[in-house]
Formats: C-alpha cells, sequence, structure tokens
C-alpha cells in the first residue's frame, strides 16, 4: 500500500512539474576520462567508476555529449577534480579550487566585498572560463541546468550542495550543440554522490596567520534504500560561516606610499571651476595671516589650486600647488601631507575594507530515486540554499559629480573664506564643495539570498533496441535582497546646506562642513539614510530525450541522440525609491541611481546528434569515430539560431588516442542584458600621470596634455567642455567616473567558432614505477563574434584622445567621444556612457598539458608497505587573449598582460603561463601532499595599447600548500592544511602601492585549516 501510494505521488509530482514548468537542460554526467586525470582526481576516477548510477542500458553519458555509450573516453579535453581537490585548497567555498585551475581566470568571488553600484555581485562566486566570464562558462548539476544567480545569466557556485560533489567535469570551447545557449567558454558539470548510503558528518573550521577570515562548515549527509531496494533517498545539510578578513592587518596594505592628487578628506575641499579667486587675495591671506610663502596661479591673476579647511576653520592650499598651512594631524584613514615633496598625498584605501566579506551560507538538498517499475525510473530532486554577505568599502565621499553645492549664504563658511569667495567673477556664485562623509561611518552593504530548484522526472527503456528515453521538468527562483547604510540623503544634506541658520532649524546644532567637524547624533541622523533593493530571477524548464543504437558498420554501431525542450526565464528588479527619484536621479550620495526594471526569455529547441564509427582494427587506426550533431534554437528575443558540431576521435594504438573537433556555439543575451535599468555606477579610470594612459587626458598631468599631441589634445578637451579658463590648470581630481550602463533591448546573439585538436598517451613502460603515467596536450582557439558587454569607459578615455590610433583627427564625432560628456563649469565628465553593445570580437588561442604518475615506493626497492608517490600537474599556456572593441576598430592582444578584460567580472588577468602542481606521498590511511601554484610574470595591458606607457606590470607568482590527511580507523578522516606555508604577498599591480588582483593572487595570506569526516 505504501509503495502504491508513493508510485503514485512520483507519477503525479512528475507530471504536474512536466506540464508546469519549462526550460532546457542536459544530459545526464559522465565519469571523469581516465585517460586524462588532473592534480588529485586519479584515485576519484577509479572510484566514480565503481559509484555511479548508469542509465538503463548499462552504457555511460559523457560530458559533452548526449550519446551513451560503453566507452567513456570524451571528444573534447576534460579535466575533473575530485572532492579531496575541493578540500584541500583549506577554504569552504568551492571557487577557490576553479580559481586555482590553469583554465579558470579569477572572477568576482570570496575578496568580493561588495559592489558599491546595483549590488548584484556582492557575495557571489563565479567561474570564468578562459578570462572569458562566468556568464560564458555554462553551469550543470548531474547535466542539468542551474537557476542563474546573477541577471546576467551566471550562476553562483554557492547554492551548489557542496558535500555531495563527487567530482567536478570541465570541458574547454563551444557545447552549445550539446546543451544550448552559454556554453560558448565551456562547461562546468558538477557531479554528485549517487547511492549513498548510511550517516556522514563533517567538519572543518581555519583561520588566517593574521588572525582573521575565520571560516567554519558543518554538513551532515544521511541516505540509503527503502522498499526493498526499489528506492533510495539522501538528503544533505551543509551550513558554511566566513568571517571577513580586513586590508589594515597586512602589511603590504597598511604600508604603502599613497598617491598625489585632490583627496576628498573629511575636512572638505574646494574646487573653483571657471569661477576662479583672486590670487592676490588667496595670498593675502597665506602670506599676510598664515605667514606661509606666495601661491602660484595663471597669467590672469587668478588661483587655480584648491583650498582646504582644517578643525580650526583656516585654510591649507592643494593640488599643482604647495600644501600650505595644513594643521590637521596626519590620519592613515584620510590622507597624509608629505613635507619633504610639500604636495598633498591621498591614501585612497579606508583600513576597516574588507578583503574577504562575511559569508552565512545554509543549504539543504535532497533526492529520492524509486523503480517504479522493472524498466521506469522517477526522481524528485530539491535544492535550496539561503546566504547572506556583508560587505564594507570607505565612507561616502561627495565627489565628482555627487559634489555639494554651497551657497555664499552658508553662515558656517570661515571669514577668511568669504574673502576668496568674494574675490571670484561672480562673487555670489554658489560652490562646489567636496567632503568625505566620515561622520557616517563606512558603507556596509548586505546580500541576502534564497534560492531554490525543484526537478523531477522520469527514464525508461523504448523497446527498440537499446534505446532510452527520459523526461523532466524543473521549476527553481533566485531572489536576492540588498540593503545599504552609510549613504547621505542629497536632499537633506542640501537642505542643511542651504539653511539660513546652518541647519540649526532642522537638527541640533546644524552642519558645519568646514573642517573635520563632527556634528550632532541628530543632524547625523538627518542626513544618514538605509536603502533596499529586490531582485528576482525564475526559471522553468522542460526536456525530453531519447538515445540509443541504430545499426551496425564494420567499424562498430551507429549510435543517435535527440530530444526538444523549453525554457523560460524571467527578471525583475525593485529598487529603493530614494535611488530611483521620478525626476532620474538618485537622492543618495556614494550610492548608484537605479531604475526598475523587469523582463523575460522564452526558448524552444530541438537536437540531434549522431556518432559514426568509420574505421576500426587497420594500420595505425584501431578505432577512428566521428560524432555529429545539430541544434536549433528559436527565441522570442532573437529568433532562431542554429548551432552544429563535429568531433572526431582516434585510436592509434593501445595507449595512444588523438582527439579533436569544432563547435559552433552561441549565447543568446540573458535577462539581465536585454532589460536591466539603466544605472550608474563607480568606475576606476585610474590617475592622471606623464608616464601613464590612466585617468582624465584632459587632466594637465596626464601624458596626453604632456605629449607630441598636446595641441590637438587640447583643442578636444575645449571642444567637449573644459571651461577656457581652467583648461590650462584642469586636474580631475578623482581615480573614478560615475558611468551608465544598463541593458539593450537590441542585442543579437554572441556567436562562437571553436576548434581543438589533441592526444592522450599512456606510458608504454611495463616497468611498475613507470607503467602508470599519463600525459595529455590539447590544444584550443575560441573565437567569439558579436559579443555582448559594456564598453569600458577608461578605454573609450584612452580610445577618444587617439590610443593605438583610434582617433587620429581628434574628431569630437568619434564614436568614443561620443560616450563622454562634461560638466561645462567644471569641465568634469559627467556619466559617460557604457554602453551594452555587440561588440568587436574576442579570440582566445592557447594548450593545455596535463601529467598523471603514479607508483609504489616498492618499485625502487623499499619494501611493499614503503608508501606510493602521486605527481599530478595541469599547466596552460595562452598563446593569445585578443579583443577587439568595436568592429573596425583595432584589435590588441592582450595574452601576458593585466588589467584589461571582456567585462568587469571576467578577470583581467592573462598570464602565460599558470600551473598547478601536486606531490603527493601516501601511505595506508595517511598522506602527506605539496601543491605549487604558479602565475607567469605579466606586463600592464596599458603597454599593449600604447608600448611607451611606463605602467607597472606584475611579477612572477609562486605560491606553496601543504596538505595532510590520516584515518583514524575505518570510518573517520582528519585532514589538516596550510595553504600559503611561506606567506607570500601578492604582486603589486600598476602604479598605485597597495593595489592587488584579489580574484587571482592570495591576498589573505597564510592560512591554516582542519577537518574531520565520521561516517556512521
Amino acid at each position: 500500500m505504501v509503495r502504491r501510494i508513493l508510485i503514485r505521488s512520483l507519477l503525479a509530482t512528475g507530471c504536474a512539474t512536466l506540464a508546469l514548468n519549462a526550460g532546457q537542460a542536459a544530459a545526464q554526467i559522465g565519469v571523469p576520462t581516465p585517460e586524462n586525470p588532473t592534480p588529485a582526481a586519479a584515485e576519484a576516477i577509479a572510484e566514480a567508476q565503481t559509484d555511479s548510477a548508469p542509465p538503463p542500458s548499462d552504457e555511460i553519458l559523457i560530458t559533452g555529449s548526449r550519446i551513451a555509450r560503453q566507452d567513456y573516453a570524451a571528444n573534447s579535453p576534460i579535466v575533473s577534480l575530485s572532492q579531496d581537490t575541493i578540500q584541500n585548497t583549506g577554504r569552504v567555498t568551492v571557487e577557490s579550487a576553479l580559481t586555482q585551475m590553469p583554465q579558470f581566470a579569477g572572477a568576482f568571488g570570496a575578496a568580493n566585498g561588495g559592489s558599491t553600484s546595483t549590488g548584484l555581485n556582492g557575495g557571489q562566486a563565479y567561474a570564468s572560463l578562459r578570462g572569458l566570464g562566468s556568464k560564458r562558462t555554462l553551469l550543470l548539476l548531474d547535466g542539468r541546468r542551474i537557476q542563474p544567480s546573477n541577471p546576467d545569466g551566471s550562476v553562483d557556485l554557492n547554492i551548489i550542495p557542496d558535500a555531495l560533489i563527487e567530482n567536478i567535469e570541465v570541458i574547454t570551447g563551444g557545447a552549445s550543440t550539446t546543451y544550448g545557449s552559454d556554453a560558448t567558454a565551456g562547461v562546468v558539470n558538477f557531479r554528485l554522490r549517487r547511492n549513498f548510503k548510511g550517516l556522514e558528518i563533517g567538519g572543518q573550521t581555519g583561520v588566517s596567520d593574521y588572525g582573521d577570515g575565520n571560516s567554519y562548515r558543518l554538513t551532515g549527509t544521511v541516505g540509503g534504500a527503502f522498499d526493498e531496494g526499489r528506492g533510495h533517498a539522501v538528503i544533505s545539510i551543509d551550513y558554511t560561516k566566513r568571517q571577513r578578513a580586513l586590508q589594515n592587518e597586512r602589511s603590504y596594505y597598511t604600508a604603502r606610499q599613497t598617491t598625489p592628487g585632490l583627496s576628498t578628506i573629511p575636512q572638505g575641499t574646494v574646487l573653483f571651476g571657471a569661477n576662479l579667486p583672486s590670487l592676490a587675495v588667496v595670498n593675502s591671506i597665506f602670506q599676510g595671516q598664515y605667514g606661509t610663502a606666495a601661491l602660484p596661479g595663471n597669467a590672469a591673476g587668478r588661483y587655480t589650486g584648491q583650498i582646504g579647511f582644517n578643525t580650526d576653520q583656516t585654510l591649507f592650499s592643494g593640488v599643482g600647488v604647495p600644501v600650505l598651512n595644513f594643521r590637521d594631524p596626519q590620519t592613515d584613514e584620510a590622507y597624509i601631507v608629505n613635507s619633504g615633496t610639500n604636495s598633498q598625498q591621498v591614501n585612497f584605501g579606508f583600513n576597516g575594507s574588507s578583503l574577504q566579506a562575511n559569508l552565512s551560507r545554509y543549504n539543504v538538498f535532497g533526492k529520492i530515486d524509486y523503480d517504479v517499475t522493472d524498466t521506469i525510473k522517477a526522481f524528485v530532486q530539491f535544492g535550496y540554499t539561503s546566504y547572506s554577505s556583508l560587505g564594507i568599502t570607505n565612507p561616502t565621499l561627495a565627489s565628482n559629480v555627487y559634489g555639494l553645492s554651497v551657497p555664499v549664504t552658508n553662515p558656517f563658511i570661515p571669514a577668511a573664506f568669504r574673502q576668496v569667495l568674494a574675490s571670484r567673477p561672480t562673487p555670489g556664485g554658489a560652490f562646489t564643495f567636496y567632503k568625505a562623509l566620515n561622520i557616517l561611518g563606512p558603507r556596509y552593504q548586505s546580500y541576502d539570498y534564497d534560492v531554490y530548484q525543484i526537478t523531477t522526472g522520469l527514464s525508461g527503456k523504448v523497446g527498440i533496441r537499446d534505446w532510452t528515453w527520459d523526461l523532466y521538468g524543473s521549476v527553481s527562483k533566485a531572489k536576492f535582497v540588498n540593503a545599504q547604510t552609510g549613504g547621505a540623503s542629497a536632499s537633506a544634506t542640501a537642505r542643511l546646506l542651504n539653511s539660513p541658520t546652518g541647519g540649526t532649524d532642522l537638527c541640533a546644532g546644524g552642519f558645519n562642513p568646514f573642517g573635520n567637524v563632527t556634528p550632532s547624533q541628530a543632524c547625523i541622523d538627518y542626513i544618514s539614510r538605509r536603502t533596499v533593493n529586490s531582485n528576482e530571477l525564475k526559471q522553468r524548464t522542460v526536456e525530453g530525450n531519447v538515445q540509443g543504437g541504430l545499426f551496425g558498420l564494420p567499424a562498430g554501431e551507429v549510435r543517435f541522440a535527440a530530444g526538444a525542450d523549453y525554457r523560460f526565464n524571467g527578471y525583475g528588479f525593485t529598487p529603493d525609491a530614494a535611488l530611483a527619484q521620478p525626476d532620474g536621479t538618485s537622492d543618495i550620495l556614494g550610492y548608484s541611481v537605479l531604475r526598475p526594471a523587469s523582463g523575460s526569455v522564452d526558448t524552444g529547441e530541438v537536437y540531434a546528434e549522431l556518432l559514426v564509427p568509420l574505421l576500426h582494427d587497420i594500420p595505425l587506426i584501431q578505432q577512428f569515430d566521428l560524432d555529429l550533431g545539430y541544434r536549433y534554437s528559436h527565441y522570442n528575443t532573437v529568433g532562431g539560431v542554429h548551432t552544429y558540431k563535429a568531433d572526431a576521435s582516434w585510436t592509434v594504438f593501445e595507449g595512444l588516442r588523438l582527439r579533436g573537433g569544432y563547435n559552433r556555439a552561441i549565447r543568446t543575451p540573458s535577462v539581465g542584458e536585454l532589460f536591466a535599468p539603466v544605472s550608474t555606477g563607480s568606475v576606476a579610470i585610474g590617475t592622471a600621470s606623464a608616464t601613464t594612459t590612466n585617468g582624465d587626458p584632459c587632466d594637465t598631468r596626464s601624458s596626453y596634455r604632456r605629449g607630441s599631441a598636446a595641441t590637438q589634445v587640447r583643442a578636444l578637451c575645449l571642444a567637449q567642455g573644459v571651461p577656457t579658463g581652467i583648461i590650462d590648470s584642469y586636474q580631475l581630481g578623482t581615480a573614478q567616473v560615475f558611468a551608465l550602463t544598463g541593458g539593450n533591448p537590441e542585442l543579437q546573439e554572441e556567436t562562437a567558432d571553436t576548434y581543438s585538436v589533441g592526444g592522450v598517451i599512456q606510458s608504454p613502460i611495463e616497468a611498475a614505477m613507470f607503467k602508470n603515467m599519463s600525459l595529455s596536450v590539447d590544444a584550443y582557439q575560441i573565437k567569439i563574434g558579436d559579443a555582448v558587454g559594456p564598453l569600458s569607459i577608461a578605454q573609450a578615455f584612452q580610445f577618444c584622445f587617439n590610443s593605438g590610433g583610434n582617433n587620429p583627427n581628434y574628431s569630437t564625432t568619434n564614436y568614443y567621444c561620443s560616450l563622454i560628456t562634461r560638466n561645462t563649469a567644471s569641465g568634469v565628465p559627467i556619466n559617460p556612457l557604457q554602453p551594452l553593445l555587440n561588440l568587436g570580437t574576442f579570440k582566445v588561442r592557447g594548450i593545455d598539458v596535463q601529467f598523471d604518475w603514479r607508483f609504489g615506493l616498492d618499485s625502487l626497492g623499499l619494501g611493499a608497505d614503503a608508501g606510493k608517490i602521486a605527481l599530478n600537474a595541469a599547466v596552460s599556456y595562452t598563446d593569445q587573449f585578443k579583443i577587439q572593441a568595436l568592429p573596425g576598430a583595432p584589435t590588441y592582444d592582450y595574452a601576458g598582460s593585466i588589467g584589461t578584460g571582456v567585462e568587469t567580472t571576467a578577470g583581467t588577468s592573462h598570464p602565460r603561463w599558470k600551473s598547478i602542481t601536486s606531490l603527493t606521498y601516501t601511505l595506508g590511511g595517511a598522506s602527506l601532499g605539496m601543491r605549487w601554484r604558479y602565475i607567469s610574470a605579466m606586463k600592464a595591458s596599458a603597454r599593449v595599447v600604447s608600448p611607451t606607457s611606463t605602467t607597472r606590470g606584475v611579477d612572477k607568482y609562486n605560491v606553496f600548500d601543504l596538505n595532510a590527511r590520516f584515518e583514524a580507523g575505518e570510518t573517520t578522516e582528519f585532514r589538516l592544511g596550510v595553504t600559503n606555508l611561506f606567506n607570500k604577498a601578492p604582486p603589486q599591480v600598476g602604479d598605485i602601492e597597495g593595489t592587488f588582483d584579489a580574484q587571482n593572487y592570495d591576498v589573505i595570506g597564510r592560512y591554516f585549516f582542519l577537518g574531520a569526516t565520521k561516517r556512521f
């Protein structure tokens, strides 16, 4: 009776879900390729082969193919990471293991403290294959699509049930014929443990050498058979907590030089724009009242520098002139004055900034498999993840476009400064005031995520030959809320500044912005604001497949797979009302303008795949197979698209196999790329200097204004809106601009042509020491056309002013120049555009080499109980990483450089060489291992565009990790280790000291971890 009720329940649930939900997924995951293991994967391969549950035909489905077969060697290069490899990273989240692999580039991950704009990336972790971005890397769970966690289609690795991961399989290159859109860079397939029996409890903790970045993880998994073995159930619960790691605990962040320029500081500063004061009046104050030296000015007798305010209400000078009369104590948090060069020095780092964001995560995963009949199987699978992350950034800066406008009637204006204001050509004009609002404390951004996915399906035998079928449906949703504190209301601040009483009528004591004066708590509360934004993503999928053998040929059986699917993806974004004012502005200083948005994409697809064995057992050809595939997809956004593939496998003789092929892949624009709201975000452009192409080219300190084309540059700056009165003294007092970006409903699909060719050789040597050696070498090329992405505003500035020959006539109508608008009173760039477009072309080419060698020390005559040695190495060489920003624009090869990526979240590091090598000694139930992580030196990407640039690159990077395991009986295992054993500091990126690439280099420092697993 119980069994009949369960069967009816499973069938009803499956039919209901299949009827109501829609989408696309992929084939069941296969085992790793035994001839092609990667570090620490060799033993997991054998385990995976014995533990996997094949489909009804007793054949195996391979990653990258829909056809089940007994020969489980893949035609495409596949790497595999075992659960041991993940654990040996010492971290409690899986992105650490992936980022360290040579095939991946660092993207937003554990080190991300949070975005100060839309808040879509805070605490999330992504996988970016080949540096082409997480949205071009398709993530699967047991071969099926996962709920996206970001509007751009990226999947957050935090939602993967880590405790149940058996191994991770990675396939490089296009796989859209097999899996549909998004698999342009490749596929990452998380294969879960199957037929789990018993109870397993695990735990791990870790801490950095600096006493922060603590991590804790507890897992519990229970599973077993029921109903006389017809069913099997498993449930796993995972709790993870990760604490912040701070910049100011590490000497390479805090003991750094600082950068000269305008500071947005707690004391407050003023730049006068075109309404310049009299130099004589300024000097009468500084020389007559303060006893300083004279300050310089322009030929018209106007003062072109900066005025700052000491807390005692006296004035000091800065920016482009000596810093005179500075009286406040030096503080590392705000800025210092370098008396040796008599110039202002700015420390842009906030001491409380996070290297690693807080993370608190709960994950529950369950699955029931049931044999409905001898030939039909059913399953229901459920996953739920709830997690939160907290990031901290510097206090709100009222600067650049967010400068404060102060009227001359403000009663708190110091008397000396009133004289300066009165000497301007327009004495009654308001002035723009820049100030770090430290009184509000740092900006905190919290992110709360809830993600669930329910999948149910049926599979069985068709009754024709060995044909099998499967049908499944899935419904899922990701909802995340971003709360922001530390922002200031622009309107409330303006009311205080414009109040004839200085704000005493609005809050106790009023608001004196001049000098580092702390107002009353009532005034702080009056301007302080908390904002909340919410996002919701939905996915519904349904898919059916059939596969099996067709007929025999002399070289073997022709096999096929065919299927159809439907997928729906929806998106909705609701910003805080204060960030989306009716007039199109944001009322919050320090946070972006946002807009509500929503949209959806519907997809219907059909596909077919054919495996044709062509040759068998002839000289130099033991077996030669051809794998052909085709998929037609129709989207309600871009219409119909076609993908196809042709892969070949050639077994020359036992131990030598060659493989390769061609794939045409596509990636359609995601719901976020199509419908995301236009919003502003802080984008770094660097600080202008005579030796780099960074910063605003109109800045008088820049290499553009000081170069051979200075006259043309000056004319173009004037044409863009830099006032004539300040053109020869203009300086942009920030290293960032607030750029506009958003969705574009007119986007079309990306296309990718991917090629791979390689081979795998097993050792032909029979001697015990050398027989377990294997080597694989695979070359790949991925060329993506019409790539969707924002045109970097930093590049737009450079290209507008003819970097790389992009505007030889210095024309204002040049496309790049059309993205830049300026405040005609100050010359400051105002909301320049970062349009989301089908851009030019990305082309990545390289070679992967993998080596595995295992032998027992008894082969050296040390006895049968001497233990075993395993050496594993994965090495990647990047030959090309070409980016063409727009069709017809110059193409730049960024291979071997750092600083420019295909997009912000894709990673900007493109080393020629990247490798990870493991050496492990095993004796009985204990093992000791050492890992070596290597990234080659890279030049700055600025030197790719402008070879004369002197922007510094990064040095080569060698890091060593130590790990150990030992068993205490048959059911208990302990593990411990140290990552970054020698506490290697990350290399500095660029010319600003204290700047590091936290996604590719270990900024946390030496890290200790301890874990245990108990099985019952």
